[in-house]
């Protein structure tokens, strides 16, 4: 039997230990789990049914170790731990910006990075995965089952991580924020923000659904008859938002490169 271990339980780290339980990927007694605030680890043990334990514990008794901590503290978890992590262990980090070569310098352990998106929480979410040149492909199997049974798993080019976040990870955050801005322009039109939120809401799970069997390309010209009202707004949009949205990947980038900068300051 396989066992699961989880460093940081989080917001990020709980979540996925709950839907692998929720979903069956993992067995709750399978699942050993660590947090600095023992407080945490314990709601989410009592929630689960997993086992909470040291991190020292976690690193000597699991197969597969989660690193669910902040980018700028896996650094000291995994030089802390590496005289456990040897090659018969695999470690997957979920912590943004620190690359699969970050992780090797520290320990001999196989290697994974994976980039969930909360909307796993709904199990719709799109996980990132890129692996470790000593990855074996029982373990590419084993990571790729498990992101798809809380969502969809793609495994990308390490070196797109940072763009393709903003279209899985950060996009749920960026998508509520656009559409707050719809909201608020009907209100400035006095409509009710309440009646205007709950109305878009439903129309983007419908919209979302649609999406299923359509392209974006699609579903515009399905919506937008030529000379009609929706048309006029597509094309508002199509002259004002690609502006915008290349200002975003330029300002995400650059945040992506501050925080490695600052994991590479750590050495």
């Amino acid at each position: 039997m396989t066992a699961f271990g989880f460093i940081g339980t989080g917001h990020l780290g709980s979540m996925l230990v709950k839907k692998f339980v929720e979903t069956g990927a993992i067995e709750a007694e399978e699942i050993l789990a660590s947090n600095r605030t023992q407080e945490k680890v314990q709601r989410l043990a009592k929630a689960t049914g997993i086992r909470p334990a040291s991190s020292r514990v976690v690193a000597e008794l699991s197969d597969v170790i989660f690193i669910c901590v902040r980018p700028l503290e896996v650094r000291d978890v995994l030089s802390e731990l590496a005289y456990l992590l040897d090659f018969q262990k695999l470690v997957v980090s979920v912590a943004a910006d620190v690359s699969l070569e970050n992780m090797g310098a520290l320990c001999p352990a196989r290697l994974a990075r994976a980039f969930p998106s909360m909307a796993s929480e709904k199990l719709q979410g799109a996980t990132l995965l890129a692996f470790g040149d000593n990855a074996t492909r029982e373990d590419r199997g084993l990571i790729v089952g498990l992101f798809q049974a809380i969502g969809k798993a793609e495994v990308v080019e390490e070196k797109d991580f940072g763009t393709l976040a903003d279209l899985t990870s950060c996009a749920p955050g960026y998508f509520a924020a656009l559409m707050r801005e719809f909201v608020l322009a009907a209100e400035r039109r006095e409509i009710s923000a309440e009646l205007a939120e709950r109305l878009v809401k439903q129309t983007l799970l419908g919209t979302a659904m649609l999406l299923e069997e359509e392209s974006f390309a699609g579903l515009i010209k399905s919506v937008a008859t030529k000379g009609g009202i929706t048309e006029a707004g597509v094309k508002v949009i199509e002259r004002e938002a690609p502006g915008m949205f290349d200002q975003l990947f330029q300002t995400t980038q650059a945040r992506h490169e501050q925080v490695m900068k600052n994991i590479e300051g750590q050495r």
